[in-house]
Parts: structure tokens; sequence; C-alpha cells
């Protein structure tokens, strides 16, 4: 793994003095020496207990817009914070004048215009709120592909609204390089294809799901294993799956390594059957629910006369063994990560992006062989480091 990541379990951001307003420089305001002292000191000028000026300044509900807009006016007055929170927060107290005026973190979707999400993706975007409402943020959404806004003219408009938290979600191009200037916003990307800005970025850790499944279904007797991926899939994600299998294979003898089998963008599947009696796979990994249609039309039924594995395993996937890639869990990672650089102010590449990668899981379904009485539930959860012998 490239980084070891932050911590993404999810806890509150409290705003607090920070010594650094953006990556570049220093800030041009003064600190405060001591938060308690300032709390009663806003406490003091405002007319409200320090527990009240402590809850507004964390944001936490239960407060009355005039109670927190003359609170965090006074902060603001005091230079109590330099948290961008804190702007964003007056910002849409000044400008809506309504009790839901939390931070906003902007996800904008990467994907082609209107182009279907499927399952993993709606997965994502509902912890994505879920995990937002959780640290006192609102979401709103965007698309970067959007034919009547360009971006530029979008983040002029998140500037504008003082929305300063943004989740760039899932290119489908390779090699993005973007030439516009993020330097006001905190910044997350999902996937690995944004090579340009170099942001904090979460991604599945494809390798290991290949690893771990492979070697789960080492234990249950299933020796030649093939990998049937759409190309852009395994180009959108370095090749990292075809790595993995090169990795699992390198022990058997030449005849028992499968080279992978590459789907067509229209997935027209040409040569599939070829493949599969040229190779005589035992089992096969896909994504995608076209795979294990596929190899049904050709007569195998599971797991009878071929083991099936879905990399991209979701609960509608419903009669299929599968790796789960927790894209929920790359949600609330790329929000916790926008907000703990919101907590530190800080916004722009950073000078070392951090690179986290979800692990998969594994789910059991009746499409490949059930488990030997001796295969822990441990190595079945997929959580062990894998061993392809």
């Amino acid at each position: 793994m490239e980084s070891d990541g932050p911590n993404t379990e999810a806890r509150s951001h409290p705003i607090t003095p920070s010594s650094k307003a953006k990556h570049s420089g220093e800030t041009n305001l003064r600190m405060p020496d001591d938060s308690s002292a300032n709390i009663q000191l806003i406490a003091s000028k405002t007319g409200y207990s320090k527990a009240t000026v402590s809850r507004v300044l964390r944001n936490q509900p239960g407060h009355s817009v005039k109670t927190r807009e003359k609170i965090l006016k006074v902060a603001e007055e005091m230079n109590f914070s330099l948290n961008p929170i804190m702007s964003a927060v007056m910002s849409n107290v000044r400008f809506k004048k309504s009790s839901n005026f939390s931070p906003v973190i902007a996800q904008v979707h990467c994907q082609p215009w209107n182009r279907k999400r499927g399952w993993n993706m709606e997965a994502l975007r509902e912890k994505i709120r879920e995990q937002a409402t959780q640290l006192g943020f609102t979401v709103e959404e965007f698309n970067w592909f959007d034919p009547e806004m360009k971006p530029k003219r979008l983040l002029q408009i998140l500037e504008a609204r003082g929305i300063r938290g943004v989740i760039l979600e899932h290119f489908m191009e390779s090699d993005v390089k973007l030439d516009i200037d993020f330097s006001n916003f905190s910044v997350v990307s999902i996937g690995g294809t944004l090579q340009q800005p170099r942001f904090h970025r979460i991604e599945v850790n494809h390798y290991s799901a290949v690893l771990n499944a492979v070697s789960i279904l080492r234990k249950r007797g299933y020796r030649r294993c093939g990998l049937a991926i759409p190309a852009l899939f395994e180009k959108l994600s370095d090749f990292k799956r075809e790595a993995a299998l090169y990795i699992a294979n390198r022990a058997l003898p030449q005849e028992d390594q499968i080279p992978i089998y590459f789907i067509d963008e229209e997935a027209t599947f040409e040569g599939f059957k070829e493949w599969i009696d040229t190779y005589s796979p035992e089992c096969v990994l896909g994504a995608g629910r076209a795979v294990s249609r596929k190899l049904e039309s050709l007569g195998y039924t599971f797991p009878d006369k071929m083991g099936f594995v879905h990399l991209g395993w979701h609960s509608s996937y419903t009669g299929l063994a599968g790796m789960n890639p927790n894209w929920g869990e790359i949600g609330i990672a790329a929000v916790n990560l926008v907000a703990d650089q919101l907590s530190r102010n800080e916004s722009g590449v950073p000078r070392h992006g951090l690179w986290v990668l979800i692990e998969s899981e594994w789910v059991e379904g009746p499409s490949v062989r059930p488990p030997a009485p001796s295969e822990t539930s441990e190595t079945a959860s997929g959580s062990e480091s894998p061993a392809l012998v």
C-alpha cells in the first residue's frame, strides 16, 4: 500500500485555531493564544453561556439563526478561527437566513453526462450523505460534464457560495489532467485516473481483491482461475487486477496459467468461448453481471460445471459469490478526508498527497464450492494475507 492513509473513523471536527491558511504559506491573521479563554470572551461579549458558544462554534444543532449569527459574527471579528468551515457557515447564514445552514460539501460526479449510475455508485452516494450529515455537513451534487455549466464556472459558483469542500467522483477516462485552479478548495478525488492535480485520493484496492479471492478459491480446490474484465475498467485501475493475477499464477506450471480476457466496450464477448475452450478455467473472476450471464448462456452452471466470483459484488447480485469493493466505505473515507482538511484550514494541492486504498471483503455465494471445514472465518473474510501456492 502506497500510504498508510488517515484515520478514516467518523469523528467531529471542532473549530479551532490553525497556524496555516493554506499548504502554500502562512496566514496573515492573528492566531488566538488560548481557545478556552477566547470562548469565555465570546460568551461575555454575546451574553450567551460558554456551553452555547462552544456548541455553535462546533456547528451543533439546537440554536436559532439569530443566536448562531451573533456568536459567529463576534468570533469572526475576534479572528477566533481561520477555519473555512466557519467562513462557509457565515456565508450561508448571511445568504439564506434559514436554520438549515450546515457547511456544504460538493459531490461532483465525473462520469459521462447522463451515464446510468450502478448499484455501487449509489452506495457511494448514500454513504457520502450519511457521513456528511454525521459530521455536520450537507451535500450538494454537481456534474463535471454538465453541458450547461463549464467546470471553471462550477468552481466559481462554489467559491461564491462559500463551498470549500469538494469530492471529485471517479472520472471514467484515463490519465485525466485538469488545468483549473483549485487553490481555494479542500479536495479529495475518488479513483486513480486523475493525474493532475494530485489531490488526496481514495480507491478500491483491486490488487488485493484479486489476490484474496484467488487465495480463497485455491483453498476450495480451484487451481485454474481465469479473469474476465472490461478493458476500460482495467485501464482505469492501471491494470492492477492483471498484475495480481500474474502474482497469483507465478507458482503454477505454465500450462495452468490463464491470461486475462478483456471484454470490449460493447460487451460483444468476441473470442470468449474460444478463451474458455483453450484454457479451461475452473473458476472465472469477472466484473459486471454480463460475464456470469454469458457463461450461463454457454451452458455453464455454477458451481457444478464452473465457479464464478463477481469482483464488483453488490447485494443486488443474488446467487453469486464475490468480493464486495465497499464503495460505501470509500464515501465515508472521502468525507472524513475533506473534513480533516477543512478543520486544518488546508486547501489546494497537497505537497504529499495521501493514497488511501479500501479493502474488499469476500462474500459467500452458491456460485462457488462451499468452504472446507478447515477454512477459517478469518480467511473467508478476505482479511488475511493470501498464501498463493
